[in-house]
């Protein structure tokens, strides 16, 4: 480089200058901007911008989309151009479009893979790319933050406006759509994703509901976490990434386990803004072991607790110390005022109220507050296994004048018949998988007994010594209030035959009025098939179901109900109970399945349920004169209550979405992924 400051001979020129001789060529562009459905993104603000308009040369290039979504911009130099589109009215336009029923699904990155989580959608899914290609256009699927010109206003705002949901901002700078030179004199179609995110589907509603059963049974699953928010799987994890995660459905993690979940598309302003687990164990001071999470949303309060966990002893003596008490909620009561009682009359659980009592006690503002913030504008749902479903049935108690709807599975005894007749009103259906040993205890016998009001806490082991002999002559006597179970039972049962067989061992013997004596030997028949029975589902007016009932030879009609299905117990077998049977393991495969099937009872090829059971009623046209009349009737209606499983998906087809939901999931769920335990 010269010094001389008056003849500049460097290379490095700070102007641009630009000398045209003759009329140079000018070029056009179009964009189309579609949603997911193909509608057309009509009367938007944009500005697009190149160097010519950054230099000053000409104007920047302003307007409207028009009614098919186009915008034309002619007149350019042949220049890289970038558009972008004014962010609010986007983004109030895009919440307002739906999905496309099933999505990309890309595989998600695991550890040491450095694929980005959110990378472009493979090409060749969309019907719109399919079209615009055939039509010689240019394609783009884009996200609202790779195409507004800032964050839009949000409201309910996100947590860190710097650092918005990644899914729909990838772009922390708002960098616009850009085109290059050699893509001008071309229509290029921009899809672009709805300003939307993930919500379960859940119906607020008396009536049992598949999908409640199979959403709140993952909520159930999820309870257990123990993760860290950041990581897969964890309760924050799920609600406040995966639900804004458009590519992918929400799934939740469960001991190698991977269990999609049914959702339905709501606007971001719609989200979940809240989602807090809960552990008294980790308060400050610590107290107690009770675990649960809440999420809220623009319309859903979600509530699930955390049943029995095998890791010391603190659940353990919860269960066990079941000496029936008055069910009050001392963490809830005013200085010198009487504690509200959950019910009016009857006992609680003694270990299952102080369990509650505690996380009401230590999170008073979470429980007390948060959840009830616009209740009246929202449903509430509660949900738990195990001891998480004793939890939330005592938390839908104590907000029974909120209308809670419950869903719980392998649930324990909880309140004695007469608090059980008092609670009649709530919405509760409760799962009970076959012969699962944990539904069966408390027994229904009398409990409560001196030894806990003389020693306190020291007689828990003579108390509970008590309550043991107490249950064995349950079996002759049956006590005034004894505990017993709330709610309509969904029972996964394991349907077997006998035959019969009649034959005279000692022919030269013979009865005093000359009859021969005669024995029956009954032997078990090889087919078994597991069904789901929801007898409630008999009750309704369907008139699909009526017609089906009407087809049958049997019905369940009150008496049958009565005596299949106890109210307020279950169902009396020979079986012995199992712990097996007792884990979320054991109980999500048969909702997951029978999810499946009714969305599609068709399917090629069957599932492997369906062919059990075709299989079981062939053995009973085959055998059914030599099987007892008594064992023939309830496997005729049980495949009866079997058959109607279909209207239980009803509400969900018939809501905005639903039919999407269900497409979505039967997309992706694997009929094989997980086994129904038929047998042992």
């Amino acid at each position: 480089m010269h010094s001389d400051p008056i003849h500049r001979t460097d290379t490095l020129n700070s102007r641009k200058v630009v000398i045209v001789y003759a009329k140079q060529k000018k070029y056009w562009i179009e964009f189309q901007l579609l949603d997911e459905q193909g509608e057309p993104l009509t009367n938007l603000p944009y500005r697009a911008v190149n160097e010519a308009t950054r230099e000053g040369l000409m104007p920047e290039f302003v307007g409207r989309s028009d009614a098919q979504g186009v915008i034309r911009i002619d007149g350019l130099h042949p220049l890289p151009i970038t558009l972008w589109m004014e962010a609010d009215p986007l983004a109030e336009q895009l919440q307002t479009r739906r999905l496309r029923a099933e999505r990309a699904e890309p595989p998600r990155p695991y550890f040491g893979d450095h694929t980005p989580m959110y990378g472009p959608q493979h090409s060749g899914f969309s019907p719109i790319e399919k079209q615009a290609l055939a039509a010689g256009n240019g394609y783009h699927y884009l996200r609202i933050g790779q195409l507004s010109d800032k964050l839009p206003t949000l409201t309910p705002t996100v947590p860190d406006p710097k650092r918005p949901p990644a899914f729909h901002f990838p772009d922390p700078g708002y960098s616009g759509f850009t085109v290059g030179h050699d893509d001008l004199d071309r229509r290029h179609v921009l899809e672009v994703c709805p300003f939307r995110a993930w919500s379960l589907v859940l119906h607020h509603q008396p009536d049992y509901s598949l999908v409640n059963a199979y959403n709140l049974g993952l909520m159930s699953i999820l309870a257990y976490s123990k993760l860290d928010e950041r990581e897969l799987g964890s309760v924050k994890q799920f609600f406040e990434q995966q639900c804004l995660d458009l590519s992918r459905t929400p799934r939740v993690w469960d001991k190698g386990q991977v269990w999609p979940c049914v959702v339905t598309d709501v606007p971001f302003r719609d989200r979940y803004v809240t989602a807090e687990p809960l552990d008294t164990a980790k308060a400050a001071p610590p107290e107690g072991y009770t675990q649960l999470f809440y999420a809220i949303s623009a319309s859903q309060v979600l509530v699930a607790w955390r049943g029995t966990e095998m890791e010391g002893l603190a659940d353990l003596i919860t269960d066990a110390t079941f000496r029936p008490v008055k069910p009050e909620i001392t963490a809830v009561c005013e200085p010198k005022v009487p504690c509200p009682g959950l019910t009016a009359v009857g006992s609680v659980h003694l270990g299952f109220r102080d369990a509650f009592e505690v996380a009401r006690r230590v999170y008073t503002k979470d429980m007390s507050e948060t959840i009830f913030e616009d209740i009246e504008s929202k449903k509430l749902f509660i949900c738990g296994h195990s001891l998480g479903g004793a939890l939330g049935l005592i938390h839908a108690a104590s907000l029974k004048d909120y209308n809670p709807l419950l869903y719980t599975y392998g649930m324990p005894r909880t309140f004695t018949l007469h608090a059980v007749q008092f609670l009649g009103d709530l919405w509760h259906f409760r799962h009970v998988n076959d012969m699962d040993a944990i539904p069966r205890v408390p027994p229904e016998a009398a409990l409560d007994n001196y030894l806990y009001d003389i020693y306190g806490p020291v007689g828990l082991l003579a108390g509970f010594s008590w309550s043991l002999r107490q249950a064995v002559s349950s079996a002759v006597f049956k006590h005034a209030a004894p505990y017993s179970h709330h709610g309509e039972i969904a029972l996964f049962f394991r349907a077997e035959q006998h035959l019969h067989h009649n034959f005279t061992p000692y022919p030269a013997y013979r009865k005093p009025d000359g009859s021969l004596y005669s024995s029956t030997i009954a032997y078990e028949l090889p087919v078994k098939a597991k069904l789901y029975l929801v007898p409630s589902l008999c009750e309704g007016s369907d008139q699909q179901a009526e017609q089906a009932t009407q087809r049958l030879n049997t019905s369940l009609t009150a008496e049958i109900r009565s005596r299949l299905f106890p109210r307020y117990s279950l169902p009396k077998t020979w079986r012995m109970p199992r712990l097996g049977d007792h884990y979320m393991s054991q109980y999500q495969p048969y909702i997951h399945n029978q999810l499946l099937e009714s969305i599609d009872a068709e399917r090629d090829p069957l599932l492997q349920r369906q062919i059990e059971r075709r299989q079981f009623e062939q053995q009973i046209e085959d055998y059914y004169e030599s099987i007892h009349e008594d064992e023939l009737t309830r496997s005729r209606v049980f495949l009866h209550l079997q058959g109607l499983l279909g209207q239980a998906l009803h509400i969900t087809q018939q809501l905005e979405g639903g039919a999407e939901a269900l497409q979505r999931f039967n997309a992706i769920a694997n009929p094989n992924a997980y086994y129904e335990k038929t047998y042992g």
